[in-house]
């Protein structure tokens, strides 16, 4: 990619590089889009020309000669940009959603973790370079890895517990007879298997255990009142309709992983 702005031949400092193009042209205008919505209509966040200009800066800083070559300063401030964003942002404006019920955790959630993969999304393209090169030569996570790891350590852990709270009251709900937002809740799955970098254990531990006592705990209930009030028959019709529902429910937006074990508890309670 050719050199457009500044010229290669000039040497770019750090502070400058970093506050007068990074912070100023990318990360503040990044952030402004996120926390004010993107405007209607655009298709991207950065036009060809703003992309071009920070990111040649971005690469001019990495490949100068020792001692202004900025990688390794650029590589640990991308890590500090994402981690300041999400505690100073993201982190109250989620635990100022906890306790108000229903989904409005949920919906906030949704949002923040869509706003990061963006974010995410936008620090990898500026910064390419670091990525193919340093990132490979030291041996460090990549930035897409240290911007979900990051998420994962300041947002994840906080606010998980809140989250599963909620899925497992709408899940209750919903065998109730009552409608919920499944689109959404399949939208906090995915983020809870995101969470396991590359395997299911936040899922398996953080969501999957606790809705599998929540179902024993469901069913448990269940069987005591059908035996109180239906005949043999009647309660194995609502014992095998409960039994397809859960499936349905896996299908829906739980992970496929789950359907066995939920098939598990739900046999063991009410047959």
């Amino acid at each position: 990619m050719a050199h457009v702005n500044p010229p290669s031949s000039r040497i770019i400092r750090l502070e400058e590089g970093w506050n007068d193009v990074i912070k100023k042209k990318a990360i503040d205008v990044l952030e402004e889009m996120l926390d004010n919505g993107i405007k209607s209509g655009s298709s991207s966040l950065f036009g060809p020309k703003e992309y071009v200009s920070i990111y040649t800066v971005c690469y001019d800083m990495c490949t100068q000669r020792s001692p202004y070559n900025w990688s390794r300063d650029l590589y640990q401030r991308h890590g500090e940009t994402v981690e300041r964003y999400l505690t100073t942002t993201v982190l109250p404006a989620l635990r100022e959603k906890t306790g108000q019920g229903g989904t409005i955790l949920l919906t906030e959630l949704k949002l923040r973790w869509s706003n990061h993969q963006l974010m995410n999304k936008w620090l990898k393209k500026f910064f390419t370079y670091l990525d193919r090169f340093y990132v490979k030569h030291h041996s460090l996570p990549t930035l897409s890895q240290a911007g979900l790891k990051h998420f994962r350590s300041h947002i994840y852990e906080d606010i998980k517990e809140n989250a599963t709270e909620v899925i497992l009251s709408l899940i209750n709900e919903e065998r109730e007879g009552n409608i919920i937002d499944k689109t959404l809740v399949k939208s906090i799955v995915e983020l809870y298997e995101s969470m396991g970098m590359g395997s299911l254990d936040a899922y398996t531990s953080d969501l999957e255990g606790p809705l599998l006592d929540s179902t024993r705990e469901y069913y448990a209930k269940k069987r005591e009142e059908w035996i109180a009030s239906d005949s043999t028959p009647d309660y194995l019709i609502k014992a095998e309709r409960a039994l397809i529902d859960e499936r349905n429910r896996v299908v829906d937006y739980l992970n496929p992983a789950s359907e066995s074990k939920i098939r598990h508890v739900c046999e063991e309670e009410i047959l």
